[in-house]
């Protein structure tokens, strides 16, 4: 019986199956064709793919992850999101140590995400968190709704590149009265810190962090729950086979394994470039055409390639954060063909357009004044050790909050 029933649920998958390795090879082939300009780049692009097919098997946006906590009371997303940064932590400081082992002496890890902190921080995290609540997903999340179908997606990227332009034609403001006069702060080189301590620090934060979350939960009366499924177990080879085909590509992932998975790739990513990152892509791409056109200046283009990020460079189109970026959705594409859930979805309320469009233009604002969103300037900057990442952080979670009583107020 329970044969007979596995093999019904694979026929039914199958063509999906199918489709998606088709999509699989092309990939692939992608990264073939990239490797000819830059070896590197294969490897990137590869990986973004596993992001995307990651973010969309767990459902795993932080925009959700602060925004669940405040409305509802559920800190699932957000304690996978502790527990990605808990592993990135660990993996980033081994490569970091790598690179600089003494951190007496002045030099910054080259590509980790340590930004400048102050005011520009502060005021990004808010605008951001509450443009992600208001638009309904962060950046990542938006990239991998739309590899997966969703209309919003589009508006919310729209935004997202409107608010990034209108960043970078203020940028010479923002840059000669605040950014350049705000401190790169490192922790391991905090009165000699080292890594060992900086790594203690982080790690006491995020336990603590994370013992505040189901504090929150056990006021609100949320009860975390596993329900298992009422399967038979597989004892034959096929059965085990569709068992791990199911796991991998049919069931939704955890938080807790999503965050996890996005933790591992996160070192992964930085091991072969640098620390993930997904509105840099877009940057670069938006950059191009608005600097030959003169609405963005050579100056703006040249200090933010300076600072690093997830930021515009002076690289060709094709480079590492074009790869993050597409190569998210890509993946995202991948994993929702394969488990069947692919589908155009348009709102039936014509003002979700609106909305995701203002909240992205708020994001697109708010990560450009912070050198990058969730996840280059949260989940791949406290990892990197750098304050700027808790900073950062702590705006990003305010903003989400009042973007929150907002949303309360409008329902």
């Amino acid at each position: 019986m329970t044969t007979k029933t596995n093999e019904t649920q694979f026929s039914k998958h199958k063509k999906n199956l199918y489709t998606g390795s088709i999509l699989s090879l092309l990939s692939i082939l992608f990264s073939v064709l990239f490797s000819a300009s830059d070896s590197t780049l294969a490897s990137v692009w590869i990986l973004s793919n596993a992001t995307g097919f990651t973010l969309q098997r767990s459902r795993f946006c932080f925009a959700s992850g602060f925004r669940d906590l405040f409305l509802f009371g559920s800190g699932f997303t957000l304690k996978g999101i502790l527990a990605g940064l808990f592993i990135s932590t660990v993996g980033f400081s081994a490569i970091m140590h790598w690179l600089v082992p003494n951190t007496g002496l002045g030099m910054l890890p080259p590509e980790a995400h340590i930004f400048p902190v102050g005011i520009s921080t502060v005021a990004g995290g808010l605008i951001f968190g509450f443009g992600m609540v208001i638009a309904g997903g962060c950046v990542s999340g938006s990239l991998y709704r739309l590899g997966e179908g969703y209309v919003t997606s589009i508006s919310s990227i729209l935004g997202i590149s409107i608010g990034m332009i209108l960043a970078m034609m203020s940028w010479s403001w923002w840059n000669e009265n605040i950014i350049k006069y705000e401190p790169t702060v490192w922790l391991p080189s905090i009165q000699n810190l080292g890594y060992s301590w900086s790594i203690v620090i982080t790690t006491i934060l995020i336990s603590a962090l994370f013992l505040l979350v189901n504090y929150w939960e056990s006021k609100t009366g949320i009860i975390e729950t596993n329900i298992n499924e009422n399967q038979n177990p597989a004892y034959t080879f096929s059965e085990k086979i569709f068992h791990y085909f199911k796991s991998i590509f049919l069931k939704g992932y955890s938080p807790i394994l999503g965050g996890s998975l996005l933790g591992v790739l996160g070192i992964l990513m930085f091991i072969v470039k640098k620390p993930i990152g997904v509105t840099g892509g877009l940057s670069h791409v938006i950059t191009i055409p608005f600097n030959k056109i003169g609405l963005i200046s050579n100056e703006t283009v040249s200090r933010l390639n300076e600072l690093g990020g997830c930021t515009s460079s002076n690289e060709s189109l094709v480079n590492s954060s074009f790869m993050m970026t597409f190569g998210v959705i890509f993946g995202s594409f991948v994993a929702s063909i394969i488990s069947g859930e692919f589908k155009i979805r348009s709102p039936k309320n014509k003002n979700r357009y609106l909305q995701s469009i203002l909240g992205g233009i708020l994001m697109g604002y708010g990560a450009t004044l912070s050198l990058g969103c969730t996840i280059g300037a949260f989940f791949s900057s406290i990892p990197s050790l750098s304050l700027s990442g808790w900073v950062f952080g702590i705006s990003l979670g305010l903003g989400s909050f009042i973007g929150t009583k907002v949303i309360n107020k409008l329902i």
